[in-house]
């Protein structure tokens, strides 16, 4: 009722503008007749209804499955806003792993990015263990690798009786997505036509045109009726501000990030200026026809219409991917807003019919900045160089909690020496790190070197690090905003097995993934039997500094529920063959190999080992019920999404039957 109330409202208004919007169009154009029992108002607000339906449509599709999420406390309190909570446990690592002969370093740093368990004994009476790692090997307690790895004890536990009874009241629900259910169609959807496009989001637009071609041309010729047109553009105006906010609406419907809609966002804009121009060429054809152009441009409505298409032309111009990925903050963001405000209010000034349209998105747009302000934290963060990833390692003590695994934060730097316009962009990073994590690691993201800002940033590292080694303090106050994006209505473990494939950098979406289910594997809150990670990268010295991390998980994972298998691809031969001599004694579990990855042998590998200890889909030993299917989640390139997206379509159908079927969630973000 209040939505159907809010329409009524809507419409009334709109018709009683109408009128006069028809009445004093001018022009030849405005004396053309309109069909009978057609208003454009009425026309165009149906038809942003028909676009809120199919919203709808997707999210009835989706709502078993959100229900079933936020059936979970935690889903309730995680994802939304960042902050600081007190945790029970250590806040520092007990103690360094050591050989017998390797000498105590003098300086052992806090950070862990493992989660450990409290104490070597548990209630329930399981055992912990102590595994060590190669810390002499691979440098585990220099001054550098304690940016890479656990100093504290790696413990363990047993599968007891009891943590199975634990588990099997513990353990997640799992609501299988839609894609599971139809894995054929799935799959034709996911098929890419070009980067960024596939066939699913190539209907999507497709049928958004024929839906506002429709808008525009039925009982109306757009040279001899331009008017029309212009009611299809404004009525798009709050649709482009919703899709383009960073706290979507629509999304949080469907439970899409921000970054997973852009592109629609994109496509809704071109589809706004076009109609615009479209609208004005109308007018402008009919007035030089009349030879009354320049007398007809001078009349104060004209005018604020032709600024209004000016400042639209002006965006898309602003908007091409040559600037927005070379001038996001400079050029891209600070045109998009100024031409947005400017022409928003030349459109209410234009015709009073615009005012409704204008006044909704003004609303949407306000509501996004008031949420990015309350989700933002102004914190303390050290910086740390990573020379060996060409990286820069920031960390947030300050927050502890509040993120999923897959979010990403937007991030700027309060430092002058960031340069004397950088410190005021906003970047987006994945997070690193895991939620609620009793180390007292907090939240850290890892910048890859990639631009003049991340260059900056990694100077700027360079320079507190070797402040803090001095005692003057390496320190710098940042702005922290999000969470945004991840994993949506899904959750990781509420599956039976897990696949993480990263290119480069994307590894730290993978990272904070598998620490994150080894973390609730601990606390009795997982589903996930069998898990890999498959990190693609160019050059092999790219694994040294990650080793001790690696290898630190792969000995948690030997114990536990889950068991773990870290699998590391290089594209292009070392200039010194000599660097892989001192790859030939990794730890059992992690395996260096050149050329690309075969990821279907990856995936049917982890399908099987989840499936081991199963029989006609359930379980033999005393477990917690069926199999959940595996969860394959991708950061990377594009081609490498491509390949993810070909070994998931071309799985064997028994095999996805058998383990409950298998779901895809790629984690991408562009400009």
């Amino acid at each position: 009722m209040p939505i159907l109330g809010a329409s009524a409202v809507f419409a009334a208004v709109t018709n009683a503008t109408a009128t006069a919007g028809n009445a004093t169009s001018g022009g030849a154009a405005g004396a053309q007749a309109k069909p009978a029992g057609i208003s454009d108002s009425d026309l165009v607000f149906d038809i942003d209804l028909v676009l809120l339906g199919c919203v709808a449509v997707f999210f009835l599709l989706l709502l078993p499955r959100a229900a079933v999420r936020f059936t979970h406390k935690r889903e309730w309190i995680d994802g939304h806003f960042l902050r600081s909570v007190y945790l029970e446990g250590p806040t520092a690592p007990a103690r360094v792993l050591r050989r017998p002969s390797e000498k105590r370093p003098n300086v052992i740093s806090p950070v862990s990015p493992v989660y450990l368990a409290p104490s070597s004994n548990n209630t329930d009476g399981s055992s912990y263990e102590h595994h060590q790692y190669y810390t002499e090997e691979w440098g585990g307690t220099t001054d550098v690798s304690h940016t890479y790895v656990s100093h504290a004890d790696l413990l363990r536990k047993g599968s007891t009786a009891s943590g199975r009874e634990r588990r099997r009241q513990n353990a997640p629900t799992h609501m299988p997505g839609v894609s599971t259910m139809f894995p054929a169609t799935a799959a034709f959807l996911r098929k890419t036509i070009r980067p960024g496009l596939t066939i699913g989001k190539s209907i999507i637009l497709v049928s958004y045109s024929a839906i506002m071609l429709f808008a525009g041309l039925y009982m109306s010729n757009p040279l001899s009726e331009p008017v029309r047109a212009g009611f299809v553009a404004v009525s798009q105006v709050p649709v482009i501000v919703i899709l383009g906010s960073k706290n979507n609406l629509v999304g949080m419907l469907i439970g899409f990030g921000y970054e997973r809609l852009n592109y629609f966002h994109r496509f809704a804009g071109r589809m706004f200026i076009l109609a615009a121009n479209v609208h004005a060429i109308g007018y402008f054809y009919s007035w030089s026809i009349d030879g009354t152009f320049a007398k007809s441009i001078m009349i104060p409505k004209f005018t604020n219409g032709l600024v209004a298409l000016i400042c639209a032309d002006l965006i898309l111009l602003l908007s091409t991917d040559f600037v927005r990925q070379r001038f996001y903050n400079s050029i891209f963001i600070p045109s998009h807003v100024v031409l947005a405000v400017i022409m928003c209010v030349t459109l209410a000034m234009h015709y009073p019919i615009c005012v409704p349209y204008v006044v909704v998105a003004a609303a949407v747009y306000g509501l996004d900045r008031f949420m990015r302000l309350i989700k933002s934290r102004v914190v303390m963060a050290r910086l740390r160089p990573l020379p060996d990833l060409g990286m820069t390692r920031v960390e947030i003590p300050g927050l502890n909690s509040g993120w999923r695994a897959g979010q990403h934060v937007r991030l700027r730097v309060l430092s002058f020496g960031m340069g004397w316009r950088r410190w005021a962009e906003t970047h987006p990073f994945t997070i690193a790190s895991v939620s609620r994590c009793p180390s007292g690691e907090g939240l850290v993201l890892m910048v890859k070197k990639a631009g003049d800002w991340t260059n900056k940033l990694y100077d700027l590292a360079q320079r507190a690090d070797y402040s803090e080694a001095n005692g003057l303090g390496g320190a710098v106050q940042v702005i922290v905003e999000g969470p945004y994006g991840g994993p949506g209505h899904a959750i990781f473990s509420s599956f039976s097995g897990a696949l993480f494939v990263a290119g480069g950098s994307g590894i730290t979406f993978a990272l904070a993934a598998v620490q994150d289910l080894m973390k609730k594997d601990l606390e009795y809150r997982s589903r996930v039997r069998a898990m890999e990670l498959v990190w693609c990268i160019q050059d092999p010295s790219a694994l040294t500094p990650l080793i001790p991390l690696f290898s630190t998980l792969v000995a948690q994972s030997q114990e536990a529920y889950a068991s773990l298998r870290i699998s590391v691809y290089y594209t292009r031969a070392p200039p010194n063959p000599e660097v892989l001599k001192t790859f030939s004694h990794l730890p059992p579990g992690l395996t260096l190999s050149p050329a690309r990855p075969k990821l279907g042998k990856n995936l049917k590998g982890v399908v099987d080992r989840a499936s081991a200890l199963f029989s006609g889909g359930k379980e033999r030993s005393r477990g917690h019920g069926s199999l959940t299917g595996v969860v394959v989640g991708v950061c990377g390139p594009s081609g490498l999404g491509d390949e993810v997206r070909k070994a998931v379509a071309n799985f064997d159908p028994d095999n996805r039957k058998r383990v409950g079927g298998i779901e895809l969630h790629e984690e991408a973000f562009g400009w």
